[in-house]
């Protein structure tokens, strides 16, 4: 099944190590496209440095953020970078997308036309003083976007194993679904699925027709019945996509005070660059899941995290 991925990139070095991500992973996965886009308005931004010109998506153009064809420049070498780094242009778009300022609106209205499967933006990390200067247009994406997964790149990747927590709500299995559409018939990734007890936390409990909206009613009596939710679920989902079962893993469950703080642990541990969390949607009061993936988000780093909503 065809895959797409939306990318937005600026100049920065952020981007730049979202486009490697994407490389480490999928470069030799042909069912999947990637839809690159730059926001542009009619004043100049801020611009960032960057210490290798050759691998930098800046333009060599001194005065290119003064100018409407400095967003074409991003793209081009975007589209550039991927090639290079063995990905078939046939499997590359590029657009420049006219925006006001707020980009995260542009990108989520873009993503919602183009139908794509997730969108992906580097995030300028936790300091302080870039946010002051470049605002946080991933913050607020994932502030506002729940209808498409959003898989933020934070510092650079190298291991591509995946950290899947789960809690046996819908959103974890959600995301769960999500990893195995992805990555569906692949062999070379391993999978870890983990689950932390919040300490005095209640006990996981599952009910089927809780999920039949989502798959068929026998499948959910057969695989979300009697606590099987929290792990043979999202397993059986992995399978099905034909993922090798022995390369998915089940973790001991671990009780802890912060679960962000295990999930992140446990993530560096097994050598996983990618973690892959469900979140509920606006509204709805939290629970397991709910507050924990903005607390992994805040606090994620060298990490990319893919928000399941």
């Amino acid at each position: 099944m065809k895959k797409k991925i939306l990318i937005a990139v600026d100049c920065s070095i952020y981007s730049s190590q979202s486009l490697d991500y994407l490389t480490k992973i999928f470069a030799q996965e042909q069912d999947v496209s990637f839809q690159i886009i730059n926001c542009v308005t009619s004043g100049g931004g801020v611009i960032e440095s960057s210490a290798d010109q050759a691998d930098s998506l800046i333009p060599e153009c001194s005065n290119h953020g003064k100018n409407k064809g400095a967003g074409h420049d991003y793209l081009i070498k975007a589209r550039e970078k991927l090639i290079r780094r063995g990905i078939a242009p046939e499997r590359i778009t590029i657009e420049s997308v006219v925006s006001g300022y707020n980009f995260g609106a542009t990108i989520q209205l873009t993503a919602q036309k183009n139908l794509v499967d997730a969108i992906l933006i580097g995030r300028r990390g936790l300091g302080y003083l870039s946010k002051v200067l470049m605002g946080s247009v991933s913050e607020k994406l994932v502030e506002d976007c729940h209808e498409i997964p959003i898989w933020l790149i934070d510092g650079e990747i190298e291991a591509k194993n995946i950290l899947v927590p789960v809690d046996g709500t819908l959103p974890s299995m959600l995301a769960a679904d999500h990893l195995a559409h992805i990555i569906e018939g692949r062999s070379d990734l391993r999978i870890y699925l983990f689950h932390c007890n919040r300490l005095m936390h209640k006990r996981i409990t599952c009910e089927p027709k809780d999920f039949y909206d989502h798959w068929d009613q026998d499948w959910c009596d057969k695989h979300l019945s009697d606590g099987k939710c929290l792990f043979e679920g999202p397993t059986q989902l992995l399978v099905e996509a034909g993922i090798p079962k022995e390369q998915i893993i089940t973790l001991p469950t671990v009780m802890d005070l912060e679960e962000a703080h295990a999930i992140l642990a446990h993530a560096r541990k097994h050598d996983c660059g990618t973690i892959v969390i469900g979140r509920r949607g606006k509204g709805i009061t939290k629970g397991i899941l709910g507050g924990v993936s903005d607390r992994t988000a805040k606090h994620a780093q060298d990490v990319a995290l893919w928000i399941v909503g």
